[in-house]
């Protein structure tokens, strides 16, 4: 839920997200003092973090206020860059052990040469309302907890009215894999996610395939920063970004719960070049 609060000198845009104990300022204008001012006096007694979309020159700011930096995505506010800090009411929600181990994956794949490649996406289609059944029951046998509702057709049907773009494979004209974008059209930007693909459809290319989809897709209406939060834990999954020509961000700490429980999530960001006028 995205409430609006104001003061005499200043905004936010804040998100309430009580099933992973966290709530993020997703906006915020006027004086950043004031900004801080607000966060304080919103934040519920049930939240163990604190997220802030930042822009460049409040950045000091927020860190003078206890927040620390976590990740960035180049170009997220039309072209200026965007800072993930973060606060945590409950410290012990600032550590994870399995830290280092993700560390290594991070830097396993950096160190590999970037083989982007283009990948045949004829078999790519953009999904309907009327897909949103089978979309639910994909993502319901792929991850037995998610952040978000997506194994409620209702929710997906929602996000699709508010925007969301969703494209999918089929074989044996069954969903088996789909990916979906959420486009903040005031900004230009997409948060590339909710990959997903069937245990006996892996190993095929396919969330390649869906995300170079999303990104003809988005590059025809203008989006041109384009970013995932993907699971620190799954290796293919951050490799395929890798290889797509996307930038390590940082990482985020116990996030957000999915899959396991809550885990650490990767920042990959890439901007796409303007067309020249």
């Amino acid at each position: 839920m995205i409430t609006e609060i104001k003061n005499d000198i200043s905004a936010i845009s804040l998100y309430s997200d009580a099933f992973n104990k966290r709530i993020r300022i997703d906006d915020y204008s006027g004086d950043a003092h004031g900004v801080l001012a607000l966060i304080t006096e919103s934040t519920p007694a049930w939240a163990e973090k604190i997220i802030v979309k930042s822009r460049k020159r409040e950045v000091a700011i927020f860190l003078s206020g206890g927040f620390i930096r976590e990740a960035e995505v180049a170009g997220y506010f039309k072209g200026a860059d965007m800072f993930f800090l973060v606060k945590y009411p409950k410290p012990e929600r600032g550590s994870n052990p399995g830290q280092p181990e993700e560390r290594r994956i991070v830097e396993s794949i950096l160190s590999q040469p970037n083989t982007a490649s283009e990948a045949n996406t004829q078999i790519v289609l953009p999904a309907t309302p009327e897909d949103a059944n089978e979309l639910a029951e994909l993502y319901a046998e792929v991850f037995q907890v998610y952040p978000t509702a997506l194994n409620d057709p209702a929710y997906v049907r929602k996000t699709m009215k508010e925007g969301t773009k969703y494209v999918l494979i089929r074989e044996q004209n069954r969903i088996v894999s789909a990916a979906s974008a959420e486009i903040n059209r005031q900004y230009a930007n997409a948060e590339l996610t909710d990959c997903a693909t069937l245990p006996e459809a892996q190993g095929k290319g396919h969330i390649k395939k869906l995300l170079l989809k999303l990104e003809k897709l988005l590059k025809a209406e203008n989006i041109h920063c384009l970013y995932t939060i993907a699971r620190a834990e799954s290796y293919g999954m951050n490799k395929a970004f890798y290889q797509l020509g996307y930038t390590y961000g940082g990482t985020l700490i116990n996030n957000c719960v999915i899959y396991s429980g809550l885990e650490d999530m990767n920042v990959w960001y890439k901007v796409a070049e303007k067309p020249k006028t």
